[in-house]
């Protein structure tokens, strides 16, 4: 394997889905709406995608240079085998704490290169979203901030890779924001929130055992879980998108074919139904059906005996692909 390779993989690019999709939307809603500069559009989409890959990396090189290897292995003694792999290549001597860092910068770097092209071209508002998303993304993990300890980790996630990484790209192809993309942004930014918030719920007691505060640590930081307080916000985050588009249909700000988004509300009622499970009767299997959408690896999955947790993660993935999918579609339907 290529060292680009090998970083790459390292970068976990299975979470690229949560800023690429929400960056095509945005795409799609400028080209919709207005006359669209498809050099801003791909130069920007690249930016998102090398960002991205830099913040995971910082998430792991502050992660790990805080707790180290002692933290991975009290959580694998708090049975969260899920996550073992997680900075695998640092536990192994595959690379160091050095290196991470410098293969983060690089793909930050390369990010405000992009900024800077579509600075360029669209002005100055663009200079504010970069300094934001990049201000937001370093000290997500890295002192003195480290904003993902203190229970902010989903939000600030949902509001960089929802609104402002989608504000942000509408800008950047089009140099105005139209409504329809305040409205979209505010949906996708939720179930942004809804796959990190269902991974933290899963989380929560290994979480707790390294005095990480997630979202679910801070709904629930004792020992015995606030079951209803967490299936409670489970709800909201898998719900109130379908509000933000029914809201702009009615006041025609969207389009009817907007609400075809409805026939992914399967997939946010088996979510629900399957963290609440998770809450209330962790011993209950659960059942994989066709229509949660593509689930790879589920036979390796099954045989490491994580199937518990990876379809609830992979249910939620599914429902902003499909949701953003159908959005991206309705928009080009008059």
């Amino acid at each position: 394997m290529s060292k680009f390779g090998f970083w790459f993989m390292n970068a976990r690019p299975q979470a690229l889905p949560q800023s690429v999709i929400p960056a095509i939307v945005a795409i799609c809603v400028a080209f919709t709406t207005s006359v669209g500069s498809w050099l801003c559009a791909v130069v920007a989409l690249v930016g998102v995608i090398c960002a991205h890959l830099s913040i995971d990396l910082l998430d792991d090189y502050f992660d790990y240079r805080n707790a180290g290897l002692g933290s991975r292995e009290k959580l694998a003694r708090a049975g969260m085998r899920a996550r073992i792999g997680k900075a695998q290549y640092l536990t192994d001597g595959q690379a160091t704490l050095k290196q991470t860092f410098v293969v983060a910068a690089l793909f930050g770097g390369v990010a405000l290169i992009c900024g800077a092209v579509v600075f360029c071209f669209r002005g100055w508002p663009i200079l504010w979203f970069v300094l934001a998303g990049a201000f937001l993304g370093f000290f997500y993990s890295a002192p003195p901030f480290k904003l993902c300890y203190h229970g902010l980790g989903e939000l600030l996630t949902g509001l960089m890779f929802g609104p402002l990484l989608m504000l942000g790209m509408c800008y950047a192809v089009c140099g105005e924001l139209p409504t329809d993309i305040w409205w979209i942004s505010g949906a996708i930014g939720l179930l942004v929130v809804n796959i990190l918030y269902s991974h933290s719920i899963m989380d929560r007691q290994p979480d707790i055992s390294v005095h990480k505060k997630t979202l679910a640590v801070l709904l629930s930081p004792g020992e015995l879980p606030r079951r209803g307080l967490l299936l409670a916000f489970s709800c909201f985050f898998s719900f109130l998108p379908y509000l933000l588009i029914l809201v702009p249909v009615m006041i025609g700000h969207l389009g009817p074919w907007s609400l075809l988004t409805f026939v992914t509300l399967p997939l946010a009622f088996a979510l629900v139904t399957l963290i609440r499970d998770f809450l209330y009767h962790p011993e209950k299997e659960a059942q994989r059906r066709w229509w949660m959408g593509p689930m790879s690896q589920w036979k390796e999955i099954r045989e490491a005996g994580i199937e518990w947790f990876m379809i609830r993660w992979y249910l939620a993935r599914n429902l902003i692909s499909f949701f953003a999918l159908i959005i991206a579609i309705s928009l080009f339907i008059k």
